[in-house]
């Protein structure tokens, strides 16, 4: 309920105020929230999932944004389709790998250590994303 609760809000936040003002940069934002939830799941910290979702909201949109501003207006459609297959495929492969590796070595900290690296992986990889000018 607390990362739901999170996404919802950053979301919504994200796209009326945030994205707007910001642009695209909001995504290295969201990414540092979801990575710092992450860190704060890893610990115990309460109220860390909320973080996470915080941190998921706070980037989904300014990435969806950002890539459907690239895309041609007739196109647009079959793109936004697209991004969503392709998020539910990463969050299906996401869980699928992440609950994997925690039950195959036993811990929860590599696990974490995992979906760390690829929080910083992800930032390093939307750079291009976020100095593109829209159309």
């Amino acid at each position: 309920m607390p990362l739901s609760a999170g996404l919802a809000v950053a979301s919504w936040f994200a796209g009326s105020r945030l994205v707007p003002k910001f642009g695209a940069r909001v995504m290295f934002a969201g990414l540092a929230l979801l990575l710092t939830g992450i860190l704060g799941v890893a610990g115990g910290v309460p109220g860390a999932l909320a973080v996470c979702g915080l941190g998921m909201g706070t980037f989904t949109v300014p990435f969806f944004t950002a890539a459907l501003n690239h895309v041609r207006p007739h196109e647009t459609g079959s793109a936004a389709g697209l991004l969503n297959a392709v998020q539910q495929l990463g969050g299906t492969l996401g869980v699928a790998l992440l609950g994997g590796l925690y039950l195959s070595s036993g811990s929860a900290a590599t696990a974490f250590g995992v979906a760390a690296g690829l929080t910083v992986a992800a930032a390093i990889a939307v750079i291009p994303l976020s100095s593109r000018r829209g159309r």
